[in-house]
Order: C-alpha cells, then structure tokens, then sequence
C-alpha cells in the first residue's frame, strides 16, 4: 500500500449523517453505516443536495472524532455543493484545505474498502513519516469502481 500526499482545496459536502464508531461496526447486528449506504440511494438524496458540483461523485466524509480511531466519530454520506444552505433534513460539513495522504482503493466493492481500511490502520500503527490530525478524512466515490481514501495529516 504506497499512499501518495495530495494538497486538497476547501470542499461544502451537503448530505445525511449519523454518529458512529469502529467498534460498533465492526460487528454486523450493530453496524449502521451499510445501512446508511443503503439509504441514501434508496431514498435518493442526492436529488435534495443543492447547487451540485458534480453529481456522479459521491463522498463519504468522516470528522468529529473523539479522540482517535478508537472513538466516536460522525461520517456524511453525500455530494459537494456550490451552496451554504441546506435542506433542514440534510447536514452539511467542510472538508479542510490541507495535506491529505491519499490511497487508492484496489477492489470496488465492500470488501475492497474495509480491507484499505485495515491497511490504513496498519500503515498509521507503523512509526512512520506521516501523523493522522484526525481532522476531516474522506472517501470518494467516483463512478462505481474510483474509490479513493484521503486521510488528513498533520
């Protein structure tokens, strides 16, 4: 797993949300993120995200962490918006401008992603030349088999 460091701009992500940790979804019957997934195609949200940039890419952002991996985070599924306001159903979040690590997420499918996931936590658990800042971190999603996990580091 060679990741490579990218600078990445300010992004508005408007989309749904909910309050999670690893621990939680790491077991099937407690696990909400798939579910999540799930929902927002099936309910199509995407529809009620205003001023979309580029509708055909998907991001899943993961910030508010407390204090690290082990902690509770919150992830928003949704699309980056030219807007500020937002449906009073939806939430919004502000990728930070910043150096984000990038890896590249071999095998589209649930699998793939979770084991990129455990390689990322591998990476990091290594003494290495990068520090997480645990800021806003995100996957992005672009078509159905570029999928991409920026990390933000310090």
């Amino acid at each position: 797993m060679q990741p490579i460091v990218e600078h990445i701009s300010a992004k508005t992500i408007i989309g749904m949300s909910l309050r999670t940790n690893n621990e939680r979804e790491s077991h099937p019957e407690t696990a909400s993120i798939p579910i999540m997934w799930k929902n927002f195609f099936e309910y199509n949200v995407m529809a009620a995200v205003p001023q979309q940039l580029d509708p055909m890419t998907v991001y899943g952002v993961y910030y508010d962490y407390e204090p690290d991996v082990m902690g509770d985070y919150t992830l928003l599924i949704g699309l980056q918006s030219g807007s500020t306001d937002k449906p009073s159903n939806l939430n919004l979040i502000d990728i930070k401008e910043g150096k984000y690590l990038v890896f590249k997420v071999l095998e589209a499918t649930p699998t793939g992603i979770k084991d990129t996931w455990a390689g990322i936590d591998g990476y990091f658990a290594q003494e290495g030349e990068y520090q997480r800042a645990y800021a806003t971190d995100f996957e992005i999603y672009q078509g159905k088999s570029d999928i991409s996990i920026y990390l933000s580091i310090l």
